[in-house]
């Protein structure tokens, strides 16, 4: 089985726990210290997928542990995706799936 875990902002959370996922953490923006925390420990689980609310991945703490796991993860998992929270999808500079894509497969896919 395919273990998920998501981090999220409060409604994030509640809407993810109804779809029946067990491992949600809920946390709030102002708590970006422990969101770095919480993402490494969730990393090093057996947890195949970590989605978290792109404004926390956004936060420089949380974006600098993204880029710690996915260089010292073999193969691909886990896997973090960002995930827009209610206000919406984030303007990125970086598209970290497609880096990690480039990195999986070796070419840059469009």
């Amino acid at each position: 089985m395919i273990a998920v875990a998501v981090i999220g902002d409060p409604d994030t959370a509640a809407g993810f726990r109804l779809a029946g996922i067990r491992d949600v953490y809920e946390y709030s923006l102002e708590e970006g210290e422990e969101i770095a925390r919480v993402l490494d420990k969730v990393a090093k689980e057996e947890v195949a997928i970590i989605l978290i609310n792109e404004r926390f991945a956004a936060e420089t703490r949380t974006r600098e542990k993204i880029r710690e796991i996915n260089e010292k993860k073999k193969g691909v998992s886990p896997v973090i995706l960002e995930i827009p929270g209610k206000k919406g999808p984030m303007e990125k500079e970086i598209d970290e799936i497609s880096l990690l894509i480039r990195r999986a497969v070796g070419v840059a896919v469009k």
